[in-house]
């Protein structure tokens, strides 16, 4: 089975593709509960994958020109320098040590998302053939023919989400908790049936690899 994974609060919303063409959400849980789950095969979320000593991993510079005036919507990796900061002004003194920027407010808050499944996925020898990282916003561009959408805190763009996924999945339910998490979710799943078939496309297309040998790329 393959999943599309995407955030929800402090734990993860899956939607995992099963046999009979249907989809299936599961229940909010860590990312150690979804790597460890052996049903899944194929593991798409939504979290930096491979973290730069220092700078800007090529895979977000890459997506933020392919979404063009929607580049916003990339956030560049935490540095792994930073992770085991306990507080977001130790990150900024240490990024500036070496050059860097200080850190935005959304790099911190991922940090402990980033730093849990940075020490699960860098255990694993080939864990990248099971657990890759994706872009919501990045696939729904693919999706909507090369062409970024409108942000999802609108109307038009939220509905405009909700027609695009249910061309391929016709059982997207609209009227759960978490819509906006979930619909990220579906994505990253169409993503994955695009891994599985060998068409996705990857950001860049030959990646960079971290300290310990984490492919730097994003799929969709």
């Amino acid at each position: 089975m393959i999943a599309g994974v995407d955030g929800c609060k402090d734990k993860w919303i899956a939607v995992v593709d099963l046999e009979n063409g249907q989809t299936e959400i599961r229940k909010p849980c860590s990312f150690l509960e979804l790597y460890e789950d052996r049903s899944l095969d194929l593991i798409v979320i939504d979290i930096p994958i491979g973290l730069p000593g220092k700078g800007c991993r090529r895979a977000d510079l890459e997506a933020k020109r392919f979404l063009k005036h929607r580049h916003v919507c990339v956030f560049p990796a935490p540095t792994r320098l930073i992770l085991d900061c306990y507080s977001r002004e130790e990150a900024c003194e240490r990024c500036i040590e070496v050059g860097d920027k200080r850190m935005n407010v959304f790099q911190w808050a991922i940090r402990p998302k980033v730093k849990d499944i940075d020490l699960v996925l860098r255990q694993h020898a080939n864990v990248q053939e099971r657990v890759r990282e994706g872009h919501p916003e990045v696939t729904f561009a693919l999706m909507n023919q090369n062409t970024p959408m409108l942000s999802k805190k609108k109307t038009a763009g939220l509905d405009d989400r909700i027609r695009l996924l249910r061309t391929h999945f016709p059982d997207l339910r609209t009227d759960v908790r978490h819509l906006e998490d979930l619909l990220d979710a579906y994505a990253l799943l169409w993503t994955a049936r695009r891994i599985q078939l060998g068409s996705e496309r990857r950001f860049p297309e030959q990646p960079d690899h971290d300290a310990f040998g984490l492919r730097m790329d994003i799929s969709a």
